[in-house]
């Protein structure tokens, strides 16, 4: 933060700014000029301007002079934020794919996402300032929160527009991934693949659910091996589960944590996937595990969770009713075409679309 002089000059040029006295592209004075209105020096006039800079509210363009940025960041940056660190156990794969999305410039929407990663609440924790500063300068369109972000101090009130992904924060809306569905469009699935049935899940909610469906639809319970297992033990129990004379005809795993060990197990049985079994698992896309290893693959795509995140933070911005937004899960099949075609902006229309459906429903 500047010192308070500049800080000063901050508060009131970002005032003038955001209320529309300044309007977008338009020049501001000259340093000189500055000096005389604040009565300070023009390093601090520097220190002021390079922090409106930072927020993304002025742009400078070399001897032309600063100008009020063309767009501004209130209205076309989100902010991604998680507690989640790569290489940690609570690192998740849709937060990875998100993360690489946002990398790559491939999310899909119109404006800026920034990703805000390790967010723990620290005041020394650099990705926590910056969660800091845009809420409390209300430096962004919204915020998309995924992971324990409901322990932040900074998002105990209300604020900047916010969603969470999947799970309730205080003052945001809750943005659902159909895990449900996806578990009974794969029982089906399932049931069209072999007679004798394995699933596999680390979630004993999720194991249930998928037993309890492919119980009612007609699997006898004695040909269902339907086993909790994590990472560390999945090798091993995919290698005794396939070594076995009467071993599954095909596997759907609920977590695609999983993927990497089963092929392992499945290797070391020596059962090939799509050939002596069949392998349905969950995935994230675009980035699905097994790819390239006969796994057929069910999932969320995370350019959809992005779509309804913002479609959410817009209607919050714009000041509508809650509504109910729902991620359904897609095989490869269906999943949405390339990024060089309009398909983002359909899915955006048929999101919000859905969403008024849903709401008028309620």
């Amino acid at each position: 933060m500047p010192p308070r002089k500049a800080e000063q000059i901050v508060q009131i040029l970002r005032s003038e700014i955001l209320s529309g006295q300044r309007a977008p592209g338009d020049k501001l004075p000259t340093y000189d000029a500055f000096v005389e209105q604040f009565g300070v020096t023009r390093p601090t006039v520097a220190r002021g301007l390079r922090a409106l800079r930072s927020e993304g509210l002025v742009t400078a363009d070399g001897t032309r002079g600063v100008f009020v940025a063309r767009t501004l960041p209130h209205h076309s940056r989100y902010l991604w934020v998680t507690s989640e660190r790569p290489g940690t156990p609570e690192w998740t794969s849709l937060s990875a794919t998100i993360l690489g999305l946002i990398e790559r410039g491939e999310t899909g929407l119109a404006g800026e996402v920034v990703a805000l990663v390790g967010v723990d609440g620290r005041a020394n924790n650099p990705a926590y300032q910056r969660l800091c500063e845009a809420v409390e300068h209300g430096a962004a369109a919204g915020l998309l929160l995924t992971g324990a972000t409901s322990l932040l101090p900074i998002l105990e009130a209300p604020g900047l527009p916010r969603v969470a992904v999947d799970a309730p924060v205080p003052h945001a809306e809750v943005l659902g991934l159909d895990m449900k569905a996806l578990i009974e469009l794969a029982a089906a699935r399932l049931m069209k693949r072999g007679r004798r049935l394995a699933v596999l899940s680390p979630h004993a909610a999720q194991l249930a659910q998928a037993r309890s469906s492919l119980r009612a639809r007609g699997l006898d319970p004695r040909l269902l091996s339907a086993l909790q297992v994590g990472p560390v033990g999945c090798e091993a129990l995919t290698r005794l589960l396939f070594e076995r004379a009467d071993r599954p005809d095909a596997v759907f795993v609920t977590d695609d944590s999983l993927v990497a060990p089963l092929l392992e197990g499945l290797e070391s049985a020596k059962a090939r996937p799509g050939r002596d079994v069949a392998v349905l698992a969950h995935c994230n896309w675009p980035r699905p595990f097994g790819a390239d290893d006969g796994v057929e693959r069910i999932g969320f795509d995370a350019r959809e969770v992005l779509a309804a995140a913002k479609v959410s933070l817009d209607a919050q911005r714009a000041g509508e009713a809650p509504r109910a937004l729902v991620v359904a899960p897609r095989f490869a099949t269906e999943r949405p075409r390339p990024r060089h075609t309009p398909a983002p902006r359909l899915t955006v229309a048929t999101l919000a679309r859905a969403s008024r459906g849903m709401a008028s429903a309620a």
